[in-house]
């Protein structure tokens, strides 16, 4: 029997498939780092914004509903995404971990599905096989939140980020455990610092003792670094250290702070929080490009032409801190770049949330491969809640990346054996040395 050679495109998906990877960004639990069941390997909060645009009800996603139930209520409305990548990602996690072949998830093939992902959801050695074995990842950095109290159930690959979202732009994210679980309101800033840092702060100069306090013992170890998300209308600016102080002698009084107050509190513990890392020589992680809670609850991608200025002198103000910025919106992944390309301390990370499809991976890929040192990006993040996904989401960038390095091989910009050191490079190299991984 005869068969093909492989094309470029797919020995370069093996040259991937034999380098060592490390992630940077997940939200996997120590606890339960596999998938329990279908549903929740169904419920990836990027798989609902599909189902809810192609006219799921939100009560059918509901998390009180029985597994089975759930997952049943979601099968019409899989079908009618069928088409897009992250589909393609769901199903070939099905063909890949659980042989499940069919095309189309339906009410008499899904059962059996059901029972796999259920077994697996209990098996220990599970998360290990996928990440290591499969996905050739040599270490995972999720969120503090998601260590165990358990010890033993803490694998040693695993690194840990502190996610300081609530401080940098209160009553935007509200799961972030240890501490700011539920936050939601802006009015609770002033509460929820004095719950992080240990006592209320009566005036500036304590405040900025209690941040790098607080910083010192929790960026240390196996936290390596910062991470938050800035909507794209925010910025870094130098606080007002008089109307601070001015600020906490009035809540010292017990008068009720304004919206406007809140806002100079969060100009001066961004600053000093910046300040430390800076100080430190410590790594922040920026999530940007998009915004989020438009039109009940939901997120776009978005950008502003003066954000590259302004950013810039932030990023040369702190030159000792090293900033890695995961990109929403496409338009915004150039200029990104061209930081990159021009300030030591700046890197591009992987493919954030509406840039992870294959189209924007290799578009942008292949520019940063022609525009920045390969010592300043790295090839991919998955920001997976299992590690089912960190897989699917591997399989999408793997192919898009092959598939912009075969171009750049046909056009004559670099030759095939080039290939290996630089996705050594980009895949394990350029996140050890950037989040200090060693």
């Amino acid at each position: 029997m005869f068969t093909s050679e492989p094309s470029l495109a797919q020995r370069i998906e093996r040259m991937i498939a034999e380098t060592p990877i490390i992630d940077p960004h997940s939200h996997i639990r120590c606890d339960q780092p596999n998938a329990p069941d279908l549903a929740s390997l169904l419920s990836y909060h990027w798989v609902q914004t599909e189902l809810r645009a192609v006219g799921m009800p939100a009560d059918d996603l509901d998390a009180a509903l029985p597994a089975d139930e759930r997952v049943r209520r979601m099968i019409p409305y899989l079908a009618r995404m069928r088409n897009t990548a992250m589909a393609w990602c769901l199903f070939r996690i099905f063909r890949d971990l659980y042989d499940f072949v069919d095309p189309h998830l339906t009410e008499s093939n899904y059962r059996d599905l059901l029972d796999k992902v259920a077994r697996t959801g209990q098996d220990p050695t599970w998360p290990a096989e996928i990440l290591q074995n499969q996905c050739n990842i040599q270490t995972v950095v999720t969120s503090l939140g998601n260590r165990s109290a358990d010890a033993s159930r803490n694998p040693e690959y695993v690194r840990y980020m502190l996610d300081a979202h609530y401080l940098f732009c209160p009553g935007v994210a509200t799961d972030l455990d240890p501490y700011f679980t539920g936050r939601t309101r802006k009015t609770e800033y002033l509460e929820a610092l004095t719950t992080c840092l240990g006592e209320r702060p009566s005036t500036k100069t304590q405040l900025a003792r209690l941040l790098n306090d607080w910083l010192d013992r929790t960026v240390t170890g196996p936290v390596r670094f910062t991470n938050t998300f800035i909507p794209i209308g925010q910025r870094f600016i130098p606080p007002d250290e008089s109307a601070t102080q001015a600020i906490l002698t009035r809540a010292e009084r017990g008068e009720t702070l304004t919206e406007v107050d809140i806002d100079q509190l969060v100009q001066f513990v961004t600053w000093e929080i910046l300040s430390w890392h800076h100080e430190n020589r410590k790594a922040v992680q920026i999530a940007v490009g998009a915004e989020y809670f438009i039109c009940d609850g939901k997120s776009i991608p978005r950008y502003q032409s003066n954000w590259t200025t302004d950013m810039a002198r932030v990023f040369h103000h702190f030159g000792n801190a090293r900033f890695d910025l995961m990109t929403a919106s496409d338009l915004l992944t150039h200029e990104a770049t061209v930081l990159a390309r021009q300030f030591p301390n700046v890197y591009a990370s992987g493919y954030w949330w509406h840039n992870f499809f294959p189209a924007t991976i290799e578009k942008t890929f292949a520019l940063r491969m022609q525009m920045a040192p390969m010592t300043k990006f790295a090839g991919f993040l998955c920001d997976a809640y299992h590690v089912e996904w960190t897989y699917g989401k591997l399989q999408v960038a793997k192919k898009a990346i092959a598939s912009a390095l075969a171009h750049l091989v046909d056009s004559g910009y670099y030759e095939e054996h080039d290939l290996p050191p630089i996705l050594h490079q980009v895949l394990y190299e350029s996140p050890r040395q950037l989040y200090d991984l060693a």
